[in-house]
C-alpha cells in the first residue's frame, strides 16, 4: 500500500483519500505482555498495541509542501503503521495553492481528512466558524516536549486554554553574533538580561575604537521589523486589540522613536544613506558584514545560516534579546509556520492522536522529519537534527533563545504592509535627520488611528 502512496507521490500525483470508518477502540494488551516479546534493539521504537489496531482502522493525512518534506512524512507513516497492524493513515500531499479553501469546504461538510496541516494565520477563522478540532489536550499526546510559553499562543494552536493544533517549527527572531569582532571590541551580546540601553552603550564602544565599525549590520526594514514592532509590544503590550482599536499611545511611540534616533546619532547602525544600498532581505550583501566590520546581524532563526554563508569563516554565536524592565510583552514573536490538529469528524481519534505524539515525539521520527518543516518545535527535536547535521547549532540556539522569550504575534494592523510602510517611512526619515521622534510619533499616531477598524 504504501509503495503505491510513494510511486504516486514521485509521478507528482495526490493522493486520493475517502472518509473510511475507523475500528472502535478495545481495551489495550497489557503492556507487561508485550514487553516479554519485545527484543533490546527495538524496545525504545516498540508501542503497545491495541486490539482494535488488528482490525482496519483507516486515517487520512492531508498537509501541503515539497518533496522533501513530503518524503519525510511518507516515510514516517510508514514507520507508524510497521508498529501499529491494522493501521493504514492515507497521506494526502499536495499543494498550498487553494488548500485552505477546499479544507474549508470539507471542514463544514465533514469530509475533511482526519488529521490536517494548517497554516496559523487561517486557524482562527476555521476556529470562528464551528467547532471543528479535537482539543488536544484531552488526548494521550506527551506534550511535555514543548515549551509552554509557546504552544500557548493562540498563533501555535492555543484556543482559550484548548490546543486544536501543534506547531510543527519555529519562525522568528534571531542576533547573529560575530565573536570574533565581539571579543576585539570588548561587548558582550550573549549576556542574560540584556537591555535595549546596552545596545547604545556596547555601539559607542565599537565605533569610538574603529570609525569604520558598527554594532549592528541592519537596514530600516530589519529596524522596522525587528526593533520597532517588537518595542510597540514590549510598551503596549499589543499595537491594536482584536476589535482592531488603537492599543499603543502617541507617548509611547515618541518614546521609541527616540531611541530609534540613538541608534543612528551614536552611530551603532550604519547610517541612513549606506544602508540604503541594502534593502529588505539583502542585508547578507552588505559588504561590511563580508568583511567582519559588525559585530551582530539582527536577523530571523530562517535567515541565520544564509548570514552565516555570507562570511563563513567567522566564529558565530547566538545574541540574547532585550526586553525592557517594565515590558507588556516579551514582544519577539516567535511561532509556528504550520499547525496540525485532528478533525472532530474523525472516528477514531485515539489512534490520531497516537500517530501526532509519534510524529512529535519519537526519536526515529524526528530525525526522518528533520527541518522539513522548518526549524523544530521541540529541543528534543533540535538537539536530534543538529546532532545529524540537518540543522546547525546557531540556529538551534538562536530558536532556544526565541522560545524561551516568546511574545504576542503581530497584529493584522500592525503587519500590514501599509503600516509597516508608515513605520519605513518614519525609521528613514530620523535616520536622515529630517524629522524629530515627536513628529514622527504624531504622524505614525494618526495614519495608525486611519487603520483602525
Amino acid at each position: 500500500m504504501r509503495k503505491k502512496v510513494l510511486s504516486m507521490l514521485l509521478a507528482t500525483s495526490m493522493v486520493a483519500g475517502i472518509v473510511m470508518g475507523c475500528g472502535q477502540t478495545q481495551e489495550a494488551v497489557n503492556s507487561a505482555d508485550e514487553a516479554k516479546t519485545e527484543t533490546a534493539d527495538n524496545s525504545e521504537d516498540k508501542q503497545n498495541v491495541s486490539e482494535s489496531e488488528q482490525e482496519s482502522v483507516t486515517l487520512r493525512f492531508a498537509w501541503w509542501g515539497g518533496d522533501e518534506r513530503n518524503a519525510a512524512t511518507l516515510e514516517v507513516i510508514e514507520q507508524f503503521e510497521a508498529l501499529h497492524p491494522g493501521v493504514t493513515i492515507e497521506g494526502e500531499p499536495g499543494s498550498s495553492d487553494g488548500y485552505h479553501d477546499k479544507l474549508a469546504t470539507q471542514l463544514a461538510s465533514g469530509t475533511a481528512a482526519d488529521i490536517v496541516q494548517i497554516d496559523p494565520e487561517t486557524m482562527p477563522t476555521f476556529v470562528d466558524s464551528g467547532d471543528y478540532f479535537v482539543d488536544l489536550n484531552t488526548t494521550s499526546i506527551d506534550m511535555s516536549n514543548f515549551e509552554a510559553n509557546y504552544i500557548g499562543l493562540q498563533i501555535n494552536g492555543n484556543y482559550d486554554g484548548k490546543q486544536l493544533g501543534l506547531p510543527t517549527g519555529i519562525a522568528g527572531p534571531a542576533i547573529l553574533v560575530n565573536k570574533d569582532v565581539a571579543d576585539k571590541y570588548g561587548v558582550d551580546l550573549t549576556k542574560t538580561d540584556i537591555q535595549w540601553e546596552d545596545f547604545i552603550e556596547m555601539g559607542k564602544t565599537v565605533h569610538e575604537q574603529d570609525p569604520e565599525a558598527y554594532l549592528f549590520c541592519i537596514n530600516k526594514e530589519y529596524i522596522t521589523n525587528l526593533f520597532v514592532l517588537t518595542l510597540e509590544k514590549q510598551k503596549a503590550g499589543k499595537v491594536y486589540d482584536s476589535d482592531g482599536k488603537l492599543v499603543i499611545t502617541q507617548d509611547d511611540l515618541t518614546s521609541i522613536f527616540t531611541y530609534i534616533k540613538e541608534l543612528y546619532d551614536n552611530n551603532v547602525v550604519a547610517p541612513a544613506s549606506y544602508q540604503a544600498s541594502y534593502i529588505g532581505d539583502d542585508i547578507q550583501g552588505d559588504a561590511n558584514w563580508i568583511a567582519g566590520k559588525y559585530v551582530a546581524a539582527p536577523c530571523y532563526i530562517s535567515t541565520v545560516d544564509v548570514m552565516v554563508a555570507a562570511n563563513p569563516s567567522a566564529n558565530y554565536v547566538a545574541g540574547s534579546l532585550p526586553v525592557a524592565a517594565d515590558a507588556k510583552d516579551g514582544g519577539f514573536a516567535s511561532n509556528t509556520p504550520q499547525l496540525l490538529a485532528i478533525t472532530k469528524s474523525c472516528s477514531n481519534p485515539e489512534i490520531a492522536a497516537e500517530f501526532l505524539d509519534y510524529f512529535f515525539n519519537n526519536e526515529k521520527a524526528l530525525e526522518t522529519l528533520g527541518a522539513t518543516r522548518s526549524v523544530p518545535p521541540t529541543q528534543k527535536a533540535r538537539d536530534i537534527c543538529a546532532a545529524n547535521g540537518k540543522l546547525t547549532q546557531i540556529v538551534t540556539d538562536a530558536a532556544d533563545i526565541a522560545v524561551a522569550i516568546g511574545g504576542t504575534p503581530n497584529d493584522k494592523i500592525s503587519s500590514s504592509e501599509e503600516a509597516k510602510t508608515i513605520l519605513y517611512d518614519a525609521v528613514e526619515a530620523i535616520g536622515y535627520g529630517q524629522i524629530s521622534p515627536e513628529q514622527a510619533a504624531e504622524e505614525v499616531y494618526e495614519q495608525y488611528k486611519d487603520l483602525e477598524k
